[in-house]
């Protein structure tokens, strides 16, 4: 009886116990490593390219993610940091361009965006700013050219345009301008010509 209950610990105790994991690449290299609690990830996971570089540095409790996240791109640069709460989404988040620049940043709510985000053109300036609810766009909204002339200014309802838009040629002259009411054009809207003079537009 002694023997057989000694042969069961053996069995079990392994399964629950901390361990360093590492997966391989057919080449030879590591694609991850870090540490096991049985079967679930605990600590620091490290991630790798093929190439061994980074791709990524994530944390875990109890398996899920839970802390600061970072991703790379091939070339090493970062690609993005994110927070994690016990596998959801959580708090800023900020993406990058290859070259380092600043993609989009913003914050996350139970995983979906939240509050204000924004996003930037490949050079670094702003290419459109929006508010999130619920993980849905609402209220004001601006987009910007690479230049930073205003190209659209309105609102979001919901997820869904909504109120007043105005629509801007390249150059920086008001081009068209009417209202949405969920998502549809609705009412009269105008068509300006370079001087502001404004007539019907169908739509």
């Amino acid at each position: 009886m002694i023997v057989k209950l000694i042969a069961c610990l053996l069995l079990i105790v392994p399964l629950y116990a901390q361990r360093v994991s590492t997966e391989l690449y057919s080449n030879g290299k590591v694609r991850s490593e870090g540490m096991l609690n049985g079967t679930q990830k605990i600590g620091e996971w490290k991630y790798f390219y093929p190439n061994g570089t980074r791709m990524a540095i994530e944390n875990f409790e109890n398996g899920l993610l839970n802390g600061a996240v970072t991703y790379f791109f091939s070339n090493g640069s970062i690609q993005g940091k994110e927070h994690w709460q016990m596998g959801t989404l959580n708090d800023s988040s900020i993406y990058y361009y290859l070259d380092g620049k600043i993609e989009r940043s913003g914050r996350y709510e139970n995983g979906q965006y939240d509050g204000q985000w924004k996003h930037f053109h490949p050079n670094g300036s702003v290419e459109r700013i929006l508010y999130y609810r619920n993980g849905l766009p609402n209220g004001d909204v601006k987009v910007f050219g690479e230049d930073g002339k205003l190209m659209q200014s309105g609102s979001y309802l919901n997820g869904r345009e909504n109120g007043p838009w105005e629509f801007y040629t390249e150059d920086g002259h008001l081009n068209y301008s009417g209202e949405y009411k969920n998502g549809e054009r609705v009412g009269e809207w105008f068509e300006y010509d370079r001087k502001g003079r404004k007539k019907p537009w169908k739509y």
